[in-house]
């Protein structure tokens, strides 16, 4: 069991309590077996077997097991042992459309069962005690006092939990992992699984190395493959794709942008200037460990330091050469040059940033970056499957930091990101932990000008913002100018997102999925009681009953599918389907996956293709 993720686990989690009792136990006087009647938490002080499902424990003294709800407890051992027993329910974890089960990953994590020693039980017991004598006071400071006095007792317990894990020494973990890319640095390695045959969370296996190598896991690898790749490159004639497939990279396209980054010049560029050392043939065998062992020993041993003032200076020597400049004749390391770096006003204080960023990470801002010219580094998953319209201006692949509602900040740390952008002040000190970061909510601002420009300040790209704002502002005034022509002024439309539980939402000009593009860019005008109940209350949204649907509805109903429907099909009988059947109105479909963000890129974008399927309707739109 990851100790980490369950601790975060327990962050997000309401629980009530629903029992604590104390238990003296012998076989001889209580039934064999139990069955646990609730997530329990059990403190034992004894000696003896204890079988917890398919699990034996061996009890010797103090010992923790947690049960979860309708496990089989039974007592191996005539011993005398006493038991305090906490038993508890989490109603979050028993509604599948639960927030919490929406977040994380495994909706059934708070019924894992596990059992462990605790090196300092005396603060457990007290803790323990207290919370048993305060469980008959019924007045509502002392529940509250009873709670709180749980989460003290859940707090000591996950921090010894995590000791007891941690008595395996930090430097066999470390060494495990070392030896582990340098024999697989030629498939795809996913940190997540490494740090999951060492049992450890990838975060904790990322501060082992910064304590141990003083780098991560991920340089590391690419260390590795760099490596390996300037051999291949002057050893062989195997194509710049054979290459890369060798060390790990999906395509000779990415593993030549990884070379100019780590050496300073292109593979091309290397090659050529080594040619003389060419062989005919890629090795069919290759093992690289042996090759790395003793390079890495120095990581692995403690010499950190030297080992990799020596690598940086061996790098230097080569490339300089390469490139024909000559090498100082001082015999210390030459100095790694700094990338420049500005200040930068922001909404949390001022930071230093690079000049120009370019290792960006944005948990929700995907479209202003991209409108900028900036692929991020970074970015959530679920935008970019949500935002199909966006795929054209991506141009490197953009790595995955979790759902846009559930960040995993280990997996941005892992990116290393010179700059983060978040919409989330209470984001903000958990993301500057990691990089410079910036608050940026594009709603705040009162134009999309003024969003634009705010973002090329921030990324330095000033000039690329003034010249999108431009080229904006003649796309929408031709979409308004083309729509007028095609449409009458005094025809409404609705929009309503069905996909979502019994309710059916309706759209408002204020939030995501195409309100801003139809009401705003398009200047359709709302139907009359979504104008009343939405756009003039400034609403984002409103969720309503489906039979309702028919009351917001009269000449146009935009729909958007999520693909699990056929929406314009009525024969499946769906209950908003049936309000609308009297309203004869035109049923236009839109993909979900294009509609969700509203940002200024994915509005316009929204409003032409929204446009053009107004305007190619096969029915009359005057």
């Amino acid at each position: 069991m990851n100790v980490e993720e369950y601790g975060a686990l327990w962050e997000h989690t309401t629980i009530r309590i629903l029992d604590i009792r104390f238990m003296h136990v012998n076989i001889s006087e209580d039934p064999n077996t139990w069955t646990i009647p609730s997530n329990s938490f059990l403190l034992i002080n004894g000696k003896g077997k204890i079988r917890l499902g398919q699990a034996m424990h061996q009890v010797k003294g103090t010992y923790i097991l947690h049960a979860s709800k309708g496990m089989c407890l039974d007592f191996l051992s005539k011993n005398r042992m006493e038991i305090h027993m906490l038993s508890y329910s989490s109603p979050e974890s028993e509604k599948p459309n639960s927030k919490r089960s929406q977040t994380f990953t495994h909706t059934d994590s708070l019924q894992v069962s596990f059992g462990f020693e605790p090196a300092y039980p005396l603060p457990l017991f007290e803790i323990m005690q207290l919370i048993y004598k305060q469980w008959n006071e019924l007045q509502s400071a002392d529940r509250i006092r009873t709670k709180a006095l749980f989460y003290q007792w859940l707090a000591e317990m996950l921090k010894q939990m995590q000791e007891y894990r941690k008595s395996r020494t930090k430097l066999d973990r470390v060494e495990q992992a070392v030896h582990y890319l340098t024999c697989h640095y030629g498939e795809a390695l996913d940190m997540k699984q490494v740090a999951g045959m060492l049992d450890c969370s990838p975060r904790y296996l990322n501060k082992l190395f910064q304590l141990q190598l003083n780098t991560s896991p991920i340089r590391v690898l690419s260390q590795i493959r760099m490596e390996q790749a300037m051999k291949l490159l002057v050893g062989t004639k195997a194509t710049l794709q054979e290459i890369a497939e060798r060390v790990g990279y999906e395509n000779g396209y990415t593993l030549s942008r990884y070379f100019k980054k780590h050496y300073g010049v292109s593979p091309a560029f290397y090659r050529k200037r080594r040619e003389s050392n060419i062989t005919d043939v890629v090795p069919k065998t290759f093992e690289p460990h042996a090759a790395l062992k003793s390079h890495y020993a120095g990581w692995v041993g403690g010499m950190v330091r030297k080992v990799e003032a020596d690598q940086i200076h061996s790098e230097q020597q080569e490339i300089t050469n390469l490139k024909g400049v000559p090498m100082s004749m001082s015999s210390a390391p030459a100095a790694v040059p700094r990338a420049k770096t500005r200040m930068l006003a922001t909404s949390m204080g001022e930071i230093t940033i690079p000049n120009q960023p370019g290792r960006v990470v944005v948990d929700w801002s995907l479209g202003e970056v991209l409108a900028l010219g900036v692929t991020p580094l970074g970015a959530p998953h679920s935008l970019i499957e949500s935002n199909q319209m966006l795929e054209p201006y991506i141009y490197d692949p953009v790595g995955d930091i979790g759902n846009h509602n559930f960040i995993s900040f280990e997996k941005v740390l892992e990116l290393e990101p010179d700059l983060i952008i978040t919409w989330n002040p209470a984001a903000y000190a958990s993301y500057a932990r990691i990089a410079p970061t910036v608050v940026y909510r594009g709603s705040s601002y009162g134009s999309v000008a003024e969003e634009i420009r705010e973002m090329g300040r921030i990324l330095n790209r000033r000039t690329e913002a003034e010249t999108w704002i431009k080229e904006y502002s003649q796309r929408v005034h031709i979409l308004q100018r083309t729509i007028i022509g095609k449409v009458s002024t005094d025809k409404t439309f609705t929009i309503i997102d069905p996909n979502w539980g019994e309710h059916v939402t309706l759209v408002g000009n204020k939030g995501t999925r195409g309100g801003k593009a139809a009401y705003g860019l398009l200047n359709l005008k709302p139907a009359g009681k979504v104008r009343q109940e939405l756009l003039e209350p400034g609403l984002e949204s409103l969720d309503i009953a489906q039979s309702s649907v028919g009351r917001y509805v009269e000449d146009y109903l935009l729909v958007l599918d999520n693909g699990s429907r056929q929406v314009p099909d009525q024969s499946s009988g769906k209950p908003w389907q049936k309000s609308i059947e009297t309203a004869h109105c035109r049923v236009i479909n839109l993909d979900w996956n294009k509609y969700f963000l509203s940002d200024p890129l994915s509005a316009v974008l929204q409003a032409e293709e929204m446009a053009e399927r107004i305007m190619t309707s096969h029915v009359s739109l005057t």
